[in-house]
């Protein structure tokens, strides 16, 4: 199955009978026990790349 969310295409693969693979825009992004799970992850992660890196700001975690 291939979705477009926002700019980017998200495919979801049947591996095996519990095993899901998620590709974002071609590169592999994980794999998932759950098809449901594999279809919010995929379009959570191409949300994510949506959002346009802050200038200055390194990767990473936050700090508190």
């Amino acid at each position: 199955m291939t979705v477009a969310v926002g700019r980017h295409t998200v495919s979801i693969e049947r591996l095996e009978p519990t095993r899901w693979r998620v590709s974002v825009d071609g590169r592999r992004f994980a794999t998932f026990c759950t098809e449901s799970r594999a279809r919010a992850a995929g379009r959570r992660e191409a949300r994510r790349l949506d959002y346009p890196a802050l200038p200055g700001v390194a990767p990473g975690p936050r700090s508190r």
